[in-house]
């Protein structure tokens, strides 16, 4: 699969599904109510309609898989980078990154010695992006 265009990605996007190295993780335990991405900036909308992070987004439309460099403005990310990867399909998306921050994850499976988090979202569509 192509890398999606920015554009693709803004919305307002809501968690499914997550594990972490594979091991399922309710969706309820997630700080994240709703992600909202505007190009090339994101929000974090806690389960209380607060914004608790956000941030650049930078995405390599020539990588494979798509690379993703999430960058904290504000919040418990301020001043980190993430390396992650994604995936689009249509209104779903899976965003993976290390949570050690130690490298790009090469794949949506975790190397025996990676610790990645993986969130499934789908775009939730009649909420305008706020």
């Amino acid at each position: 699969m192509r890398c999606a265009l920015a554009a693709t990605l803004t919305g307002t996007w809501a968690p499914v599904a997550a594990d972490v190295s594979g091991r399922p993780l309710a969706v309820a335990q997630l700080r994240v109510a709703r992600l909202i991405i505007e190009r090339d900036r994101y929000r974090i909308v806690d389960h209380a309609a607060e914004v608790v992070d956000s941030g650049e987004l930078q995405l390599d439309q020539a990588a494979f898989p798509c690379a993703l460099d999430i960058t904290g403005l504000h919040g418990p990310h301020a001043g980190k980078r993430m390396l992650a990867i994604i995936e689009l399909d249509g209104d779903r998306l899976c965003v993976c990154y290390d949570l050690e921050q130690r490298e790009r994850p090469a794949s949506m499976r975790p190397k025996a010695d990676q610790l990645l988090l993986s969130i499934t979202y789908v775009r939730v569509a009649g909420l305008p992006v706020v």
